[in-house]
């Protein structure tokens, strides 16, 4: 018979995590809520995610148990406009990603339908053709987005402009 040798099992140590405090002190935590996510509360939050998604006043009153009155007046509240806008932003961003990740089998597809090599059914070219219009429409209008923003940030620096301050 053989012995293994045996050893004391050794003590864990504490981590030490005056690091880890120091490194999540100086790190936001990451999150999906919008900046105003803060300053809302959960039923708040709920308001803001179904009115970017688009819901009527009745339908959300409906679902979160208050009245519509309640629903239009939280919608002026500049915080919670703020957050319906930084939300239905990021749903046009992630339509916008799904539609560009389609649109290569859209337009091969296409292509495929028009010289032959695959039957060019009614449903097919019209799905297809709906995702290159609509992704092309929507690349278009973030490029003129930007260029407006850029124009409007030249125009705040001009003379006459919002942000313009003439140094004596």
């Amino acid at each position: 018979m053989s012995r293994k040798k045996t050893t004391a099992p050794e003590k864990p140590t504490a981590p030490d995590l005056r690091v880890v405090s120091q490194v999540s002190a100086s790190v936001p935590p990451a999150s999906d809520e919008p900046e105003d996510a803060e300053v809302l509360n959960a039923l708040e939050l709920r308001f803001v995610d179904l009115r970017a998604s688009g819901h009527t006043y009745e339908e959300i009153a409906t679902g979160i148990d208050k009245s519509t009155r309640t629903c239009r007046r939280w919608e002026r509240r500049p915080e919670i406009a703020s957050a319906i806008k930084t939300r239905s932003q990021e749903q046009v961003a992630t339509a916008r990603s799904v539609l560009a990740s389609g649109m290569h089998r859209a337009s091969r597809a296409l292509v495929a339908m028009a010289d032959g090599t695959s039957k060019a059914e009614a449903p097919r070219v019209s799905a297809a053709r709906a995702v290159v219009e609509v992704t092309t429409r929507l690349v278009e209008i973030e490029e003129i987005e930007s260029r407006l923003s850029e124009l409007e940030a030249r125009q705040g620096k001009q003379p006459g402009g919002a942000g313009f301050q003439r140094r004596n």
